[in-house]
């Protein structure tokens, strides 16, 4: 299961919440395990996600009649699922029998989206099947516009509906054994198209040729991209898209690579050089290696954003890189790029319900983190290293084994 259960009740105990209800693709994920294609590619389709704070009791789904069919295919882990949307352009002959679970679920979900027009409708039949008429409600409101919002609590004048899209960045901020199963097989698919890349690279490329083979490689099994960032010579200073510019002999190379899996991110990054780096690439990737390593020694349990951070700058400007100033050494990912705390980096203070006072929280074990240091000189070139780890009670482990040398490639 993805949902941490456990630390969403214990939560919920500490704010005292009935319910509380995910309206964004990921924390819809999160509650229900639901992977579908409507409500990331229309905003206007949404899927909902309710769970109480019974111990025993399971999560409901309320889903867009779209995704009707997603769910039938690749199911989830809800109690009780609703659809909505009226009567779908799908036609069941009299006295039609399923032959498999698929047909048995979408016949299933069809005629409850007949019996619920609106996801207001549908939700409100969840609400009330749970015995939910008051209490406190954590409504994420990512993705609940305010005009639902609004009917909600005409519709359920007992119940106080609060603003909760930041509590479920706290719950999810300890990932359960599947979402870290999630993570790694995002991570791979990652890796293996850098890999691809590096096996293929060549001068004589466009920076754009170097692009296709990665989004083949993402595609393959699957994923889809959010970015590949892949710059060469003074290009590469930062993270710029790729263009036509031709890889020539000599030129430092960088990558930034992000996709998703299943709704699960993965975020990677490396560099290089066309031929052997001149003396002062070479001294300045050696400060950046140093002091990322600088920046692991620091991860375990109860350390925080900012030791990382400081311990990362320190490393790099005392290993023979002064000028290094990055804002930050990293992030955190899951099912989104970045969660809770977002950044590494310098204290950031918050005022916002659910968040913590300040980003100084202390890493709880099987938080996720991309430890990064893009650096560079504009008109010169840069560097890129990244990977992800799971911070662990007395350390970290690698999510996946990532190998980040310097790549010399053959010129």
């Amino acid at each position: 299961m993805l949902l941490n259960k456990d630390r969403a009740l214990a939560l919920m105990e500490e704010h005292d919440l009935t319910a509380i209800i995910g309206t964004t693709l990921e924390n819809v994920t999160y509650l229900t395990g639901h992977v579908g294609w409507a409500q990331r590619v229309y905003r206007t389709l949404q899927s909902y996600a309710v769970m109480t704070n019974v111990p025993e009791a399971g999560t409901d789904l309320i889903l867009t009649r779209s995704d009707n069919t997603y769910y039938s295919a690749y199911a989830g882990y809800p109690e009780r699922v609703y659809s909505y949307g009226g009567t779908a352009a799908v036609i069941f002959p009299e006295g039609f029998t399923p032959a498999d679970d698929e047909q048995r679920r979408f016949m299933e979900l069809t005629e409850s989206g007949a019996r619920h027009k609106t996801i207001l409708d549908a939700l409100l039949v969840a609400l009330k099947a749970r015995g939910i008429t008051r209490g406190r409600i954590a409504l994420d409101d990512g993705g609940c516009p305010p005009a639902l919002f609004d009917s909600l609590k005409k519709a359920l004048p007992g119940c106080e509906f609060i603003p909760g899209a930041n509590l479920f960045l706290m719950i999810r901020l300890v990932k359960t054994p599947e979402e870290l199963d999630r993570l790694r097989a995002a991570a791979q698919v990652n890796e293996d198209a850098i890999s691809e890349v590096f096996a293929c690279l060549r001068p004589g490329m466009s920076e754009n040729d170097v692009a296709a083979i990665w989004r083949e490689n993402v595609a393959r099994p699957g994923a889809m991209w959010h970015w590949f960032h892949f710059n060469s010579g003074s290009r590469s200073a930062f993270i710029f898209p790729p263009t036509d510019r031709i890889l020539e002999k000599g030129d430092l190379f960088m990558v930034d690579a992000g996709l998703f899996f299943k709704n699960y991110n993965a975020d990677t990054g490396s560099c290089g050089s066309i031929g052997e780096p001149n003396e002062k690439a070479r001294k300045e990737w050696s400060a950046v290696e140093t002091g990322f390593h600088e920046a692991l020694n620091v991860i375990k349990e109860g350390c925080t954003g900012q030791q990382i951070y400081r311990a990362l700058s320190a490393g790099i400007q005392e290993a023979g890189f002064p000028e290094f100033d990055s804002p930050f050494a990293g992030h955190t990912v899951g099912l989104e790029a970045r969660e809770f705390p977002f950044i590494l980096s310098d204290e950031v203070k918050y005022d916002q319900p659910f968040l913590p006072a300040s980003s100084e929280i202390s890493l709880p074990e099987n938080s996720v983190i991309n430890i990064e240091a893009p650096v560079g000189t504009v008109g010169f070139g840069g560097y890129q290293i990244e990977y992800s780890v799971i911070v662990k009670k007395d350390g970290w482990e690698h999510l996946i084994p990532q190998d980040r040398h310097f790549r010399v490639i053959a010129a």
